[in-house]
């Protein structure tokens, strides 16, 4: 049911809102200290975005960790495979047996040197499904690491959007703050001239002036907010922000849902949280599995090679070579066994109940994401009101002031009424873009909403 009004505000009203930030943030850009030094190319959102996830340390450490986990299903698939060994002795024996005392030349006991060596390849036939349990049981955690790499990247996505719309804001709202205090200082002085020459009285310039320094106090907090903002930002892209910031085109737009029961089926589908924690149940399964295959016969067929050289009167040199099939089958009489398989049964059991808490956290966290969406989008609407009615008294006031039937601290009034409806308006648009991008990470589709989409300027700042 919003999608009315959230469409007339997006590709109507959002062209007029652009328009109007881009005209202070421009201004801004020539009136603060604050800018920093002017580059070639304006830097959009995606640009932002696509930076963070290129640099961030964060995401290199998921790589890393699912890189690791990909490495164990390699490890556990050469089960499938023989085994080759090499065994080899050297140094001195003595024996006293039934072959050296049947040896009248050595006396019942005799001593040599000895070198043995041993060739043997290793074939696994049967592990009661152990190896094949283990590498299912890898492979789902290479999975799982795969969607927590992906939530890790959901994560820096919208860091590194909340910073870029911080940015732009905060530079909004100075722009905003600093033409206010320049108007309300225009008009202080006027009062203070018509105190002067007694056409104004003294409450009127102090009134007057408790305005100008609550005006200058604001600009202050938001050159404070700036910094802040401009911190934030580099922490999160990896370098200062380029002087010229904008919103680029909304290429995420498609990917908001127009309903909850919508962003709830997206979310059960693409949301790393809980793909990961299923995946993690499957592998606590295979776990399980794998360990009772201890219960079962093990079977492998080895072929082996040995060759012992010693004195004639300790069997003298001797080769060996054999193919045989060997089965082990072995039970704990403690209990051992059996404990270990019910224990992976409670793990298994654990996890299982984690995935359905997963479930239920995301799905509170896209419900209300969808409902910030929503409330965002009417004080959006309301705030817009205000300012245009705020716009339209100050017009009038200025009308009314050149017909002598206005003051200059009605006028300062006025003016100062127009700036709070002006920035909470400022505000409440950004606010609106975030509550959009909360509801895509929430999902879990947000860095793919902006992946590979790079601007030309943002090519040519990486490759700089």
């Amino acid at each position: 049911m919003f999608l009315q009004p959230l469409s007339l505000l997006f590709f109507q009203g959002e062209h007029f809102f652009l328009q109007a930030v881009g005209r202070l943030v421009f201004a801004l850009s020539l009136t603060t200290a604050l800018c920093l030094p002017v580059q070639s190319y304006a830097e959009t959102i995606a640009d932002t975005v696509n930076q963070a996830l290129t640099t961030h340390p964060q995401i290199k450490e998921g790589a890393d960790m699912a890189a690791a986990a990909k490495r164990n299903v390699a490890e556990q698939r050469s089960g499938y495979y023989p085994v080759f060994s090499v065994q080899t002795e050297s140094g001195r024996i003595h024996n006293n047996d039934l072959t050296t005392r049947a040896d009248t030349a050595s006396g019942g006991a005799s001593a040599s040197w000895r070198q043995m060596e041993t060739v043997a390849l290793t074939q696994p036939l049967f592990t009661g499904f152990n190896v094949e349990n283990r590498v299912s049981g890898a492979k789902d955690r290479y999975a799982a690491a795969e969607y927590d790499l992906a939530g890790q990247k959901e994560d820096v996505a919208l860091r590194a959007a909340r910073a870029h719309l911080n940015l732009m804001r905060t530079k909004a709202l100075l722009g905003l703050a600093s033409h206010y205090e320049a108007y309300i200082e225009k008009r202080r002085r006027k009062i203070a001239l018509m105190v002067k020459d007694g056409a104004a009285s003294e409450a009127d310039l102090l009134q007057a002036e408790a305005v100008a320094a609550a005006a200058e106090n604001t600009q202050l907090g938001y050159k404070d907010a700036y910094q802040q903002a401009e911190a934030d930002y580099i922490e999160v892209a990896g370098s200062a922000p380029s002087s010229q910031l904008e919103l680029g085109a909304p290429v995420w737009s498609k990917f908001v849902p127009s309903s909850v029961d919508q962003a709830l089926a997206t979310a059960v589908r693409m949301n790393s949280r809980i793909l990961s924690a299923n995946k993690m149940v499957s592998a606590a399964m295979r776990d399980k599995d794998a360990e009772a295959s201890s219960l079962l016969p093990q079977v492998s067929a080895e072929v082996s090679y040995t060759k012992d050289n010693k004195r004639s009167a300790l069997g003298g040199f001797t080769s060996d070579a054999e193919g045989v099939v060997k089965m082990a089958w072995s039970f704990s009489t403690g209990g051992g066994q059996t404990a270990r398989i019910d224990k992976y049964d409670d793990q298994e059991k654990a996890t299982m109940e984690k995935s359905v808490g997963v479930v239920r956290t995301v799905e509170h966290d896209v419900r209300q994401k969808f409902t910030a969406m929503q409330t965002v989008d009417q004080q959006y609407d309301l705030l817009t009101r205000q300012e245009r009615e705020n716009r339209t008294i100050f017009k009038n006031f200025l009308a009314q002031f050149q017909g002598g039937r206005q003051s200059n601290l009605q006028l300062i009034n006025a003016r100062s009424n127009l700036f709070q409806a002006q920035a909470a308006q400022v505000d409440a648009s950004y606010r609106r873009l975030l509550a959009r991008f909360q509801l895509l990470n929430a999902i879990g589709n947000l860095h793919e909403a902006f992946e590979n989409v790079t601007t030309t300027a943002y090519a040519a700042k990486r490759k700089d």
